[in-house]
C-alpha cells in the first residue's frame, strides 16, 4: 500500500501543468504631451502568483539600451506606485516633462520564479507592453 501511494503521490505531482504566464490586463498607451505637463501610464497584470511589475525607458532611436525607472528618478519627477493582490497594478507617473522625457516606456511583468536569475534569457522570463511618449516643445517655449 505504501509504494502505491508513493507512486501515485510522484506520478501526480510530476504531471502537474507549469505556472500559468502573466498576462495583461490592462497595457500602458501612447502619448504626445507638452513641456512641464505630467503624463501617467498604467499597467495591469494577472497571473498565478501574482506577477512582479518593472517599469523600463528608452530614449528616442536608442530602443536597444533600456534603463530601469525607479521611484524618486529624474530629480524626483518619477512616481511608481504599485500594489499586488489577486492582480499586480502599477501606475508610472512623472511630471515638469522636459524634451527628454520623449522616449519608449516599457511595463515588464513576470511571475516567473527565475526571472531575476542573472543567468537566464530576460526576455524568455518577462513579458512586455510598451508606449512612446512624445513631448513637445509648449507655445511659451518655457517650462510651465
Amino acid at each position: 500500500m505504501r509504494s502505491f501511494f508513493f507512486v501515485s503521490c510522484c506520478s501526480v505531482t510530476a504531471f502537474l501543468p507549469p505556472l500559468p504566464l502573466a498576462g495583461f490586463v490592462k497595457s500602458p498607451m501612447s502619448e504626445t504631451k507638452l513641456t512641464g505637463d505630467a503624463f501617467e501610464l498604467y499597467c495591469d497584470v494577472v497571473g498565478n502568483p501574482t506577477p512582479e511589475i518593472q517599469w523600463w525607458y528608452a530614449e528616442v532611436n536608442r530602443a536597444e539600451s533600456f534603463k530601469q525607472l525607479w521611484d524618486g528618478a529624474r530629480k524626483r519627477r518619477v512616481t511608481i506606485n504599485t500594489a499586488y493582490g489577486a492582480n499586480g497594478v502599477s501606475v508610472l507617473r512623472i511630471t515638469r516633462l522636459t524634451l527628454e522625457d520623449s522616449g519608449t516606456y516599457e511595463c515588464r511583468a513576470s511571475n516567473d520564479p527565475r526571472r531575476n536569475d542573472l543567468r537566464q534569457n530576460p526576455s524568455i522570463t518577462w513579458i512586455r507592453a510598451q508606449a512612446t511618449i512624445s513631448v513637445l516643445q509648449s507655445e511659451s517655449g518655457t517650462l510651465q
